[in-house]
């Protein structure tokens, strides 16, 4: 049985927006280094995954929040393995306060692709295997999202270098800046998130454009972002007031 991996990190000022937040896109990429060097230390090890061609990748990501985090604290971010299912890897995170006080929960479902083909590989044709861990209270994990409806763009990404990543396409966490961006210094000054989830469901490659969608009904925003007909992304943010 895996242990639970944690870290204690001190909030810096380039990872905060305006208002002295931790920003979304700094946030997961915490919780993605994390679940690297967690995996890292159960033994799969960079030999046995990006040096034979073998990249991990994020499908999709929830998040359920207590508060947020603000500039200058120290959080502890902890991630634990769940009981692997079929070719997804489930994760789990939470982060707590100086006081012991919980911040959020979070979920994860992770897979590994082929760098060649960017098809998904069976793990166990590659020996990979990564013990659940511990009985904690779990968030659950993420599951599908709707499409919206809208044929009509609120922005329009041209991808740039500084969104590639190792992998070779968007990372990531990049989209939660594109989301973040579509709203104006107001609207963050006066709401917060309660709950995110994000489901990765196409790469995107340098020089394509994303036409970004978004619907919203009862403090639930929705997020679509578009390559051409096909969704590269899906987002859903509940929020509250600061």
């Amino acid at each position: 049985m895996a242990e639970v991996f944690s870290r204690t990190i001190r909030i810096n000022a380039s990872a905060c927006d305006r208002f002295q937040r931790l920003r979304m896109s700094a946030l997961f990429s915490i919780l993605q280094e994390m679940s690297i060097s967690d995996v890292e230390g159960i033994g799969v090890t960079r030999e046995k995954t990006l040096d034979k061609g073998l990249l991990w990748v994020i499908s999709r990501m929830k998040l359920e929040f207590e508060r947020m985090i603000s500039y200058d604290e120290e959080i502890t971010f902890s991630t634990w393995p769940g009981e692997r299912s079929h070719m997804m890897f489930p994760r789990y995170y939470e982060a707590r306060d100086g006081e012991g006080n919980l911040v959020f929960r979070g979920s994860s479902l992770w897979l590994l692709i082929s760098e060649s083909t960017r098809t998904i590989i069976r793990p166990e044709d590659y020996g990979i295997e990564i013990p659940a861990g511990e009985g904690k209270e779990q968030c659950e994990l993420p599951m599908a999202l709707r499409s919206i409806d809208s044929d009509r763009p609120a922005s329009i990404r041209t991808v740039v270098y500084s969104d590639i990543d190792l992998n070779g396409h968007v990372n990531n966490t990049r989209y939660l800046d594109w989301i973040d961006d579509l709203f104006d210094v107001h609207f963050h000054e006066v709401y917060v998130p309660a709950a995110v989830q994000i489901n990765y469901d196409h790469e995107v490659a340098y020089g394509s454009s994303v036409s970004l969608h978004y619907e919203y009904g009862e403090q639930i925003y929705r997020i679509d972002g578009k390559l051409g007909d096909h969704a590269a992304f899906r987002a859903r943010f509940e929020v509250k007031k600061a």
